[in-house]
């Protein structure tokens, strides 16, 4: 009996975690890409991206799949302790300026938002390959980030031109 309290307790700390999230993020949604119109957000501890996250250490991009998605690097957020609403601000201060939905927060794990939880999830999923791809690469010797206007231009090709709908379909 003791292990169902104390997994229903974990679950209450970690819903009241997400909700002082949202309510950070929420607050920041007028002009904030990509906090405009959040609808899910996504807390994991997936092995790679946290590893990243251990070592303080942002993902460079260095591959199209990072460019395309995260529009850059997936950012490094500070160190917050758990339970405290230093996780939601450090969250929302972290992606604010950046195009990525992906922020991995020191010592800790990562977080991913999106304008649906399908879209959290996706780039929770796409973090960690990331950050698997990228972490092995680096042991097969010097990283070579894209330079800016390369991810520009891939970011900007994704998101308004690869497999976007046309209007009224």
């Amino acid at each position: 009996m003791k292990d169902k309290l104390s997994t229903r307790d974990a679950a209450k700390k970690m819903g009241v975690a997400l909700l002082t999230l949202q309510r950070h993020v929420s607050a920041k949604t007028v002009d904030a890409p990509p906090l405009q119109k959040v609808g899910g957000v996504v807390h994991t501890h997936s092995t790679y991206a946290t590893a990243w996250a251990a070592r303080g250490e942002a993902v460079p991009c260095v591959i199209t799949a990072m460019a395309d998605e995260f529009g850059g690097e997936i950012p490094l957020g500070p160190f917050a302790l758990i339970g405290s609403d230093e996780i939601g601000r450090g969250i929302v201060s972290t992606l604010t300026g950046h195009r990525s939905p992906a922020v991995l927060m020191r010592s800790h794990g990562v977080f991913t938002i999106g304008r649906t939880a399908r879209d959290a999830v996706k780039a929770a999923v796409m973090c960690e390959d990331a950050a698997r791809t990228v972490h092995l690469a680096q042991a097969y010797g010097e990283l070579a980030p894209l330079a800016r206007d390369q991810v520009d231009a891939l970011h900007r090709r994704y998101t308004q031109e690869y497999g976007q709908r046309p209007e009224g379909m």
